[in-house]
């Protein structure tokens, strides 16, 4: 086993070599959605296609709105668990031309069986119910927001019948 020399600040065991990262709070981003395409069960588990139809952006690092055209694919496993990709774009309120940005969001939906079938029924479900985490990657030639170029975002979300709303925030 290759065991890597411990570093200076920290130990290989009993606690981390470096502090947790912090969070920014970038924006709270409202996903509208559509029917679902549902493929059924298919050899590697229960393939869906949510459509994106627009939404919101709205924070003190972003606004803006969400396009059309998107679209979450998603994976659902035989506990309920959601495994989600979705892509798709922001268009942010700014005087620049760039105004385009290209969101790349990963995650799952997990919890209680129970409440895993209360959201696949369109149910209202309170959201501590439940985890529903996302690690988003977001490119644009916006000069002023360049910084989502190299920004790891992460998410606490919550879906409801006809959205997914949540929280966007960079790890500094």
């Amino acid at each position: 086993m290759c065991v890597p020399p411990p570093r200076a600040g920290g130990s290989r065991r009993g606690g981390p070599l470096f502090p947790a990262p912090a969070l920014e709070y970038v924006a709270t981003v409202v996903v509208e959605l559509g029917a679902p395409l549902d493929f059924g069960e298919t050899p590697d588990g229960h393939h869906r296609v949510v459509p994106i139809t627009g939404g919101t952006v709205d924070g003190p690092e972003l606004s803006g709105a969400v396009q059309p055209g998107g679209a979450d694919w998603q994976r659902v496993l035989p506990d309920g668990t959601t495994l989600v990709e979705a892509r798709y774009t922001l268009e942010l309120e700014t005087t620049e031309p760039a105004r385009l940005v290209a969101v790349t969001s990963t995650g799952l939906r997990t919890g209680p069986p129970d409440v895993l079938a209360a959201l696949a029924r369109d149910e209202e479900v309170d959201v501590a119910t439940y985890y529903f985490r996302l690690c988003i990657r977001a490119t644009t030639a916006n000069a002023t927001h360049g910084w989502l170029n190299t920004s790891l975002l992460v998410a606490t979300a919550e879906r409801t019948a006809l959205q997914v709303r949540y929280d966007m925030h960079r790890m500094s």
